[in-house]
Formats: structure tokens, sequence, C-alpha cells
């Protein structure tokens, strides 16, 4: 956790800040320590652990640990607890795709340790293409992003390295995309896409198609208010949650 975005504006004292960076550390044990243990073993006065959590907006200190706790809490065990989406998000994601479908998209990335991830977009698909693009670098992965505005030598000249194509696609029929999709037939690459429920080549070539529903099919042009990209966003952090999910499983064994 990013203590400097949680004190924002909050005029913390150095010991306040102490304070709050061992309640963030021993978060597990410090509501049974109660505000004299954490004074006791901070050298400081329970009116200083108390006036933090006032500082910090909460009335007490228990409401202090219980909000602290929620904002550092595993988002594993988050997405497990059913929090990470709501029931109709889930339900609309389900509709098109299995569970199976978004943990084999995360096993890919997850085996993608050395290789390169290469997301592919056009048009308004490239501002979703450059969210993944950004989160993968976040992860730790090695990532390119490109556009049809970029040589086709981006891709070429990595083919060698390149574990992963992600592309984003709202018909499945853009034909930059498809193009793409052609000079990796006889390559070691996984394809993950996301486009529209229907039938289109995108997601019929991918090794791993996720389906997003697009309730303005003709609308070429994104004119009309649509959910589709915000629903590619939902898709692919569920990608990231199961892909987490992965993550601590093989740190624990």
């Amino acid at each position: 956790m990013q203590i400097n975005k949680l004190t924002a504006g909050k005029k913390l004292t150095v010991t306040e800040t102490e304070v709050l960076n061992y309640i963030i550390k021993n978060i597990d044990s410090v509501l049974e320590l109660g505000v004299r243990g954490v004074a006791k073993k901070n050298f400081t006065s329970t009116s200083t652990v108390m006036r933090l959590a006032h500082k910090m907006g909460f009335r007490g200190f228990v409401e202090l640990q219980y909000k602290l706790s929620t904002m550092i809490e595993n988002p594993v065990n988050a997405m497990n607890q059913a929090n990470f989406m709501n029931d109709d998000q889930i339900q609309t994601l389900f509709q098109y795709n299995s569970k199976a479908t978004f943990e084999e998209a995360a096993k890919i990335l997850n085996d993608c340790e050395e290789k390169i991830i290469f997301i592919y977009a056009a048009g308004f698909s490239s501002v979703i293409a450059n969210y993944i693009y950004k989160k993968m670098l976040v992860l730790g992965k090695r990532c390119l992003l490109a556009t049809p505005s970029d040589s086709v030598g981006v891709l070429e000249n990595n083919l060698d390295m390149m574990g992963v194509f992600i592309t984003v696609s709202k018909s499945g029929e853009t034909q930059a995309v498809i193009d793409k999709i052609n000079m990796l037939k006889d390559e070691p690459v996984n394809i993950i896409s996301f486009t529209s429920e229907i039938i289109n080549t995108v997601a019929k070539t991918a090794d791993c198609a996720i389906k997003i529903e697009d309730r303005y099919k003709l609308d070429e042009y994104n004119q009309h208010a649509n959910n589709f990209f915000p629903q590619v966003l939902e898709a692919f952090e569920y990608v990231i949650a199961c892909y987490e999910k992965m993550q601590n499983e093989s740190t624990n064994i």
C-alpha cells in the first residue's frame, strides 16, 4: 500500500506516520493489542493513536483497523468473496464465456515468463489495448504495444521473442488485426482475443477467445453509448484476478 496516497492532506506528524506504518504492517494483530498496546509498541501515548484515527477520518481505533484491513486485503481473497465484481457484472461476462476461458487466459499469461506479450488493436480498441499494455508492465511482463499506424516490422522483428499476442477488436473483423494474426499461424504464439459475442474471424483463430456483449453491432464509428469497451476492461481485470490467484497458489506450494 502506498501510504503517501493514504495520508495525503491529513497533516500527520512524524510519530503519527510511524504509528500508521506499524498498524499497516501488523494489521492482523493490532486489534488484539488495542490502543494501549499499539501506543506502547511505538513508545507513544494512547492519545496519539486516537488522534491518528480521527485525522484519518475514523471515529476510533477499531474503525481505523477495520478500514485499513479491507484496503490491504489480498485481491485473491476479494475475488473469492465475490467482492471483485457484483453479481450482475459476473453474470454478463459468463453469459458468453465460461470461467475456464478466463482461467485459460490467465494460464497463458502466467506461463509467459521470458517471452514478449505483444498487444495490438486499432481505433477505439487501441485505448483499451494501451490500458492492457500498462497493466502488464506493472505486473512485470515484457510487452510491446502496436497499432495499424506502426510499422509491420514491430511485429516481424520480434516474432522469435513473442509468446503471447493479445488483441481487442469490437467486430472481430478488423483487417489489420486479422493480417497480424495470419502472420502468427506458424509461430508458437498463444493468441488471446477480446471481441463481440458474434461469430467472427478473430475469435475463431484465437487460442483463447473472450466474447463481450455488443448491443450496437452496426455502430462502426462508436457513435452511440455502448458498454462494450467498459466490459472488455472488466473481462480483462477478471483475467488478472485469475492470474493473481495462480501466482498466489504457486507461491504457497
